[in-house]
């Protein structure tokens, strides 16, 4: 049973992350990508043609070269897209204040806070 000062402590911590920096660049960097319509579609076509080439070859079809050439064509252009490439490297800054964080949590815990995390979220 969790006790209500632990369950005030996780809400307090989310609310600090979700208000740092990372996060909030991170944040607008999303909103942003959304809201362009070529970078939204880019990602939506590549979504799209990943899940499509992975099903077929699920279905033990042989893809063709020109259209695995073609899906990195389209990847290529995710990756260089500008708003894609600041939104992923926002997204990288927010993965290392969340490990800092699990870091800063697991000494004063007397555990690994990252291990115990992903044990408990399967």
């Amino acid at each position: 049973m969790i006790t209500e000062e632990l369950q005030n402590c996780a809400r307090d911590l989310g609310e600090a992350l979700r208000s740092s920096a990372s996060v909030q660049t991170y944040l607008k960097a999303q909103a942003d990508c959304i809201a362009d319509p070529e970078a939204s579609d880019l990602e939506k076509r590549l979504q799209a043609l990943y899940q499509e080439l992975v099903g077929r070859q699920q279905r033990g079809e042989a893809l063709q070269r020109s259209e695995i050439d073609a899906y990195n064509i389209l990847k290529s252009q995710v990756h260089h897209n500008p708003l894609i490439m600041e939104r992923d490297a926002a997204l990288s800054l927010v993965k290392q204040t969340f490990t800092d964080v699990a870091d800063d949590l697991s000494f004063p815990l007397g555990i690994e806070f990252t291990t115990l995390a992903l044990a408990n979220s399967t």
